[in-house]
């Protein structure tokens, strides 16, 4: 049966093939089009996101974490035998010792570490016979979850792509949708920003194909998350704006939560505080899921800080950070309260939380290392080290020019240009203004001390 490409894919990039394919007329869903075609099984410098972990913590002198990290690694290299082996005695032969050497490795692995938990589940999916069983895709796909929770955007992507193989070449459009916002989030995150879009729209094109709504409006407001990603602010704002207007329509609520939440980061980004603290707030109130309803509440709190209503701010964060969501979440939250004690003046306060991120600086993606770069020399410079400032800062310049971070470059280098204006007497630099006097000020504040005591 003839299939038409719209355009080609190019594996050597594994950049995703563009448009989906259609057979007759109807749409072919497929692996290819989000993580482009599959290198040499046999090449080493498959899965090397796991390898480089495993590196690293052998560095560190962290062995049980180098052993998890090889597990995962080997696990991948299994699965990726499985969907490329060819048929014959002679391969099954070379396959059964490999399971059964996996299967020994997972075995001497920490028992009760998380993550041999999910790689002793992928293992369990694996036929003797070479077979693909129906659990092994989902199985997977949680790994993949997994994995961005611990902020390993890079290991959750190959997990991912091989998610996807395993269900096979004709994947339903519901769940093809779910892969592509998934594979659309880990490379927006990582600034692979024309690759995100691609899988933006393909997971809208997807969701609207099987009536999905909901999906459909994440995808779209995917693409505006790439605008606003690449400093494109009004068009970004003209996305959330519409897809606030079609959620509300349509009776949608989580729809609605995820739009105002992008819609409140635009407006952070532009300026317009009350308008972004309100739709944040929104956000906050609308979700139903606990993940987002985290990742409102840390932007709600940036707002709380920036208007000046530090209390509420330092309330909100310390929810975040102690909350049971992503890690990288709660690292941003950690970034956020870190600037904000460097602004008040609070050396001990900003050393705890630049303690705690240093931790975790190996789990950053692009932007947020950036980031952290930025606030980490803003905060030296508040305490008059300016050496420290200006080493910090050009560290972030550096990562905003490799990655075309083009907001985020052109505000570093203004920073680093006013840098010798700071004098060196200097009091906290954050101050309150009008707005933290807002009733609806007072009332998030006490929503959130009373949201602390019903969580406790």
């Amino acid at each position: 049966m003839a299939l038409v490409w719209v355009r080609s894919a190019r594996d050597t990039s594994r950049t995703p093939a563009g448009p989906i394919l259609r057979r007759k007329g109807a749409p072919l869903y497929t692996p290819q089009l989000l993580f482009g075609e599959v290198g040499l099984s046999s090449d080493i410098l498959n899965h090397e996101p796991f390898l480089e972990r495993a590196r690293l913590q052998r560095e560190q002198e962290r062995d049980v974490l180098a052993r998890l990290a090889l597990g995962a690694y080997v696990v991948a290299r299994l699965i990726n035998r499985l969907l490329t082996m060819e048929a014959g005695p002679d391969a099954l032969d070379g396959f059964h010792w490999q399971v059964d050497a996996v299967r020994r490795h997972i075995d001497d692995l920490p028992a009760d570490a998380p993550e041999t938990a999910h790689l002793a589940g992928i293992a369990a999916e694996v036929s003797a016979k070479g077979r693909i069983s129906a659990g092994l895709w989902m199985n997977l796909t949680a790994y993949a979850y997994f994995l961005e929770h611990e902020g390993r955007l890079e290991e959750s992507l190959e997990i991912l792509h091989l998610a996807a193989r395993a269900q096979g070449e004709e994947t339903p459009p519901e769940d093809f949708a779910a892969y592509a916002l998934f594979a659309a989030r880990l490379n927006r995150q990582l600034a692979r920003w024309d690759i995100a879009t691609t899988c933006y729209a393909a997971a809208e094109e997807a969701a609207r194909a099987c009536g999905d709504d909901v999906s459909a409006l994440r995808g779209r407001l995917g693409q505006g998350a790439v605008h606003r990603g690449r400093g494109n602010y009004p068009q970004a704002r003209a996305i959330a704006e519409d897809v606030v207007r079609q959620a509300t329509q349509l009776g949608l609520v989580d729809a609605q939560a995820l739009a105002y939440a992008d819609l409140g980061t635009i407006f952070t980004f532009q300026g317009m505080r009350l308008d972004a603290l309100k739709a944040h707030y929104q956000a906050f109130r609308l979700t139903q899921d606990p993940l987002q309803r985290m990742r409102s509440l840390s932007d709600l709190a940036i707002d709380l800080s920036e208007i000046g209503a530090f209390e509420a701010a330092r309330v909100a964060f310390e929810i975040v950070i102690a909350s049971n969501t992503t890690l990288l979440v709660r690292v941003n939250a950690l970034l956020e309260l870190m600037d904000l004690e460097s602004g008040l003046g609070n050396r001990v306060a900003f050393e705890r939380c630049r303690s705690a991120i240093d931790q975790v600086r190996d789990s950053m993606f692009p932007s947020m290392a950036t980031d952290y770069e930025f606030k980490l020399g803003m905060g030296w410079a508040r305490f008059d080290q300016l050496g420290r400032a200006r080493e910090a800062l050009r560290r972030g310049l550096a990562l905003a020019e490799t990655h075309r971070l083009n907001a985020w470059y052109f505000k570093i280098e203004q920073a680093l240009g006013k840098l010798a204006e700071i004098p060196r007497e200097k009091s906290p630099v954050l101050q309150p203004s009008e707005l933290s006097e807002a009733p609806i000020v007072r009332e998030m504040e006490v929503s959130l001390r009373e949201y602390t005591l019903s969580t406790e």
